[in-house]
C-alpha cells in the first residue's frame, strides 16, 4: 500500500476516521474468525477424546470379549533350578510329573593348535591340503570348498560361515573355533575331504583363469563358486549347464567390464597428473623459497638443498593429486575414461608419462590394458564356452583320501548321519581314537529330552513345547527323583485384567461426563489480537479455558455414545438357563448419579467406598469362571460391537473416529474461504474511503484556487 496524503485541506483526520470505519465493517470478519477459532478448539477437543475412546476399543474392549482372555494359567513348579513352565490357554490343569533326561546343545568343535595366522595360505600350512574338497554339512544343506594354491586360512572360515556355521581362528589360541548357530541334531554338522583329480584341477584352473576369477570380487566369487559346482552334476546341454554358463559369462564380463574402467581412471588420473604436476612444482619452489632461501639465494641455516628439493615434491604432489580428484566428476573427464575404457591403452599411449606419474600410480612401469570394445556378455559366453563345457565333461572329480586332510589345521573329519551318530575320522569320538589330533575336542550337538507323564519328548532347544506347554529346561534331574509341576487358573490375573479394563472404561466415561456436563461459557467469545493485548497472559488463558472446556457440552453425539456405552454395559446374557449381567458379579454402578455411570466391583481393596463389600466377582471366577466368561465376553462383545457401529465410516466422518471429522474439516475450510472473502472486499472498502476522501480534498484544492483567482481580479 502506497503512503496516503490525506485531509491537509479540509483539516480532518482522515486516517482516523476510515479506521472507525473500517472498524465496524471488520466486526463482522471478526465474527467468522471467531466461529473458526471456535470449531478448531472443538476439533482438538473432540480429537483428543476420540484418541482415548479408541484407546479403549483397541487395549481393552477387544481384547477382553474374547474368551482367551479368562483363561489365564499359573503354574507351580517343584524344583524350579531344574525347569520353568509357562501354560498357554490351551494348557490342561493338573499335576505333571517330569524327568529331565537331557538338555539340547550345539555342535562345538575346537581345534588343536596350530603354528598359523588367518592370513596365511592354507598349503603353506599343510601342502597336503592343495587341491582337497573339503564338504560343509549343515543340517540337510551341504557346500564344497575347494583348496587351491591361494586359499587362505580366512577363506576357509568365510566358507564354513558362509555354510551356516559360527566359525573364526583366534590369532590368540591359534584354534580354530567352529560351531552350530541353533542347537539340537537338525542343526549339526558335518566338515569331511576328499582329494581332487588332475582332471578337476586342471579343469578347474583353466576355466577360473579364463573368466579372471582372481579379480572378481568376493561376493561374485561365491556365485561363481556356485555355478561351478552346478556343473559338476549337469552334464552339457541342460538348463542348469546354460544356467552355470550365462552366469560365469556375466561375472566374467562385469570383471572385464570393471577391471577397464579401474585401468582407464588411473590412465587418465595419470595423463592429468602429467600434464599439470610442473605447473604445481613451480607453485610450490615459490611458495617454499622464503622458508629455505635468503634474499640473495643462499639457504638458510640449518636448511639444505635436498630437504627443499623434497618439501618441493611433496607439495607439488598433494596440489597435483588435489586437483586431479577435482577433475574426476568434470564431465569431459568422465567421457575421456568411458573411450579409454571401451578402447584400451598401449604402453605406446602412455610414453609421454612424466616421471613422477608413473612412480605415483603405476610404479615402476606403465601397464597397458586392454579395452571393452567388442566384449559383451554374449561375446563372452561364446568365448568360455568351450571352457565351462570341458570342465562340466569331467567324469572323475573326487579321490578317496587314506586318512583326514585336515589334520594340519589341528581338526578330523567330522561326519554326522540322520540318527545323530558322530565318527570322527571314521572312529569314536573319544580317547580310544587315536586318530584324533591332539588338542582337539568335539562336543556333539543333541536334543532335550524329557520324560512327561511317562511320554517321552524331544525339541531341538533347551525349550520343550507340548499341549500348551512351554518347559524352559536349565537343570538335569537325577534318576528316581522326577520334579512335578502343577498348572491352574490364574484367577487373580484374570481378576486384575477386569479391574483394569474398568478401570480404563471409568477414565474415558469420567472424562466424557466431565465435558458434556461442563459450565456454560454464554457470552464468551474467543478473543481478538487486539483483546488479548489489554488482557495479562494469565486472564487470556483463564478465558479461554472456560470457552474450551464448555464446547462439548450438551453435545448430542458425545451424548448418544455415552448412552449406547452405558447401555452395552447393563445387558443380560442368557447362560446355562439362566440371566445374568455385570451386576450378577458385583460389578455395579454406583447410588451416586453424579458419577454417570461408573462401574464399581464389590471387595475391590482400591475403592474405598465398595472395598468392605463380599468380593462375588472373585469368588465367582472360582466357583463358576464358565459363567462370569459367558456373561463378560457378552457383555463386552456387545461393547465392542456398540462402539466399532458408533466410530465406522460415514459422509461426515472417518473410520475409527467417533465424531464427524471430514464435516469439520469442510466447514474450517468454508470458514477459511469467507475470512479470505472478508479480506478482499474490506480492502475493497477502504480503497473506497480512501479514494473519496480524496476526490473531496481534490475538489476543496479546486475551490480554493477559484477563490484566489477571484481575489486577485477585485485586488484583494
Amino acid at each position: 500500500m502506497g503512503i496516503r496524503m490525506s485531509g491537509l485541506l479540509s483539516g480532518m483526520d482522515t486516517e482516523a476516521i476510515v479506521k472507525e470505519l473500517m472498524s465496524a465493517q471488520s466486526m463482522k470478519k471478526n465474527k467468522v474468525v471467531k466461529a473458526k477459532t471456535k470449531l478448531e478448539w472443538t476439533q482438538t477437543k473432540w480429537s483428543e477424546l476420540n484418541t482415548k475412546l479408541t484407546g479403549l476399543y483397541n487395549n481393552f474392549v477387544s481384547k477382553m470379549q474374547l474368551s482367551t482372555a479368562y483363561k489365564t494359567k499359573k503354574t507351580t513348579v517343584s524344583d524350579a533350578t531344574k525347569a520353568s513352565v509357562a501354560a498357554k490357554t490351551a494348557a490342561a490343569n493338573g499335576s505333571y510329573s517330569m524327568k529331565i533326561k537331557n538338555i539340547a546343545t550345539s555342535q562345538y568343535l575346537t581345534g588343536a593348535k596350530i603354528d598359523a595366522s588367518a592370513s596365511d595360505k592354507l598349503a603353506d600350512i599343510d601342502s597336503s591340503l592343495l587341491n582337497k574338497e573339503i564338504s560343509i554339512t549343515v543340517g540337510t544343506k551341504t557346500t564344497k570348498f575347494a583348496v587351491t594354491a591361494d586359499t587362505t586360512l580366512k577363506d576357509f572360515t568365510s566358507a564354513l560361515q558362509s555354510a551356516g556355521l559360527n566359525a573364526n581362528f583366534d590369532d590368540a589360541q591359534k584354534r580354530l573355533f567352529i560351531s552350530s548357530k541353533e542347537s539340537g541334531l537338525e542343526n549339526a554338522f558335518s566338515i569331511t575331504t576328499s582329494g581332487i583329480t588332475d582332471a578337476e584341477v586342471n579343469g578347474r584352473k583353466a576355466l577360473c583363469d579364463a573368466a579372471g576369477y582372481s579379480s572378481m570380487t568376493s561376493s561374485n566369487k561365491k556365485l561363481f563358486d556356485s555355478a561351478m559346482e552346478k556343473l559338476q552334476t549337469s552334464g552339457v546341454g541342460t538348463d542348469d549347464y546354460n544356467s552355470a554358463l550365462n552366469t560365469i559369462a556375466k561375472l566374467s564380463y562385469e570383471t572385464k567390464k570393471t577391471s577397464a574402467e579401474n585401468a582407464a581412471t588411473t590412465y587418465v588420473k595419470a595423463k592429468i597428473y602429467s600434464e599439470k604436476y610442473s605447473e604445481y612444482e613451480e607453485k610450490a619452489k615459490e611458495k617454499l623459497k622464503d622458508t629455505y632461501f635468503e634474499e640473495d639465494g643462499s639457504l638458510k641455516p640449518g636448511k639444505t638443498q635436498e630437504a627443499y628439493d623434497a618439501a618441493v615434491a611433496k607439495q607439488a604432489d598433494a596440489d597435483t593429486t588435489s586437483y586431479v580428484g577435482t577433475q574426476l566428476n568434470d564431465s569431459d573427464v568422465k567421457l575421456r575414461i568411458n573411450e579409454a575404457a571401451f578402447s584400451g591403452k598401449t604402453e605406446a599411449d602412455m610414453a609421454d608419462f612424466s616421471e613422477e606419474a608413473v612412480k605415483k600410480y603405476y610404479g615402476e612401469t606403465v601397464t597397458a590394458f586392454t579395452g571393452m570394445d567388442g566384449v559383451d556378455e554374449e561375446s563372452e559366453k561364446k568365448r568360455l564356452t568351450s571352457y565351462v563345457q570341458d570342465y562340466a565333461s569331467i567324469s572323475d572329480r573326487d579321490e578317496v583320501l587314506a586318512g583326514s586332510a585336515l589334520s594340519g589345521l589341528g581338526m578330523a573329519d567330522i561326519a554326522v548321519d540322520a540318527d545323530g551318530n558322530v565318527t570322527v575320522n571314521g572312529g569314536a569320538n573319544d580317547s580310544s581314537n587315536s586318530t584324533i589330533p591332539k588338542g582337539m575336542a568335539l562336543i556333539e550337538a543333541s536334543d532335550s529330552k524329557i520324560i512327561l507323564n511317562g511320554a517321552e519328548l524331544t525339541s531341538s532347544s533347551a525349550v520343550v513345547s507340548a499341549n500348551g506347554l512351554d518347559i524352559t529346561l536349565t537343570g538335569l534331574t537325577k534318576t528316581d527323583e522326577p520334579i512335578t509341576f502343577s498348572v491352574t487358573n490364574d484367577t487373580e490375573s484374570v481378576y486384575n485384567s477386569i479391574k483394569s479394563f474398568l478401570k480404563e472404561y471409568n477414565s474415558v466415561m469420567k472424562e466424557m461426563n466431565t465435558l458434556y456436563n461442563a459450565d456454560s461459557a454464554k457470552g464468551y467469545e474467543p478473543l481478538t489480537s487486539e483483546e488479548k493485548e489489554a488482557m495479562s497472559d494469565d486472564d487470556v488463558k483463564l478465558w479461554e479455558d472456560k470457552i474450551k472446556n464448555s464446547l462439548l457440552r450438551s453435545d448430542s453425539t458425545l451424548s448418544s455414545i455415552m448412552s449406547s456405552m452405558r447401555s452395552a454395559m447393563m445387558s443380560t446374557v442368557e447362560y446355562d438357563g439362566k440371566t445374568y449381567a455385570l451386576s450378577s458379579f458385583g460389578i455395579i454402578t454406583s447410588t451416586d448419579y453424579t458419577e454417570g455411570g461408573l462401574l464399581h466391583i464389590y471387595g475391590d481393596a482400591d475403592d474405598s467406598v465398595y472395598s468392605a463389600k463380599d468380593d462375588k466377582l472373585k469368588k465367582a471366577l472360582d466357583e463358576d469362571p464358565d459363567a462370569v466368561i459367558a456373561t463378560l465376553t457378552g457383555v463386552f462383545g456387545k461393547l465392542r460391537e456398540t462402539m466399532s457401529q458408533k466410530m465406522s465410516a460415514t459422509k461426515y466422518s472417518s473410520s475409527l473416529t467417533f465424531y464427524n471429522d471430514i464435516k469439520m474439516k469442510s466447514d474450517v475450510k468454508s470458514y477459511d474461504d469467507e475470512i479470505e472473502d472478508w479480506e478482499d472486499r474490506l480492502a475493497e472498502m477502504e480503497d473506497s474511503y480512501y479514494s473519496k476522501f480524496t476526490a473531496m480534498e481534490t475538489a476543496l484544492a479546486k475551490l480554493q484556487s477559484q477563490q484566489s483567482s477571484m481575489s486577485s481580479l477585485f485586488g484583494n
